[in-house]
């Protein structure tokens, strides 16, 4: 059970030194020009590129985003792939918590939920309303 929680706050503050992220994707695509006489008309030519897209869904549809490699394709880039690893941390978070929970006794699950909760402070009543003649 210590291997478990011990594993669990680790990656909690792997999680907690994450960067800049965001979500999406990015692609690199090579075309053909359709010019009879270009090189890339050759069955054995990979075409022209590559090209880059960055894509997310927002609101349900689809934006992309198209990039030139350089700087901002570097940023991205390591946005995406941050975001990647982010979601790999809260995937590893969320197994061992469930590990953790199969592996704690009923009686001390029980303990700690009466640790966790605040005793209420109840609020103090307001007088009645009275009116003023």
């Amino acid at each position: 059970m210590e291997r478990l929680e011990a594993e669990r706050d680790r990656v909690l503050q792997d999680l907690a030194k994450s960067g800049d992220l965001r979500r999406g994707s990015i692609t690199g695509v090579y075309r053909r020009c359709g010019k009879a006489r270009c090189a890339c008309a050759d069955p054995n030519h990979p075409g022209h590129g590559p090209y880059y897209a960055y894509t997310i869904k927002v609101g349900g549809k689809t934006k992309t985003l198209q990039l030139r490699a350089g700087p901002l394709l570097s940023k991205i880039d390591r946005e995406v792939s941050e975001y990647k690893r982010f979601r790999a941390l809260c995937d590893r978070v969320i197994e061992v918590n469930e590990r953790i929970c199969d592996a704690r006794p009923v009686a001390q699950a029980a303990q700690q939920e009466k640790k966790r909760r605040s005793p209420r402070i109840s609020k103090p009543k307001s007088p009645p309303n009275s009116k003023r003649s």
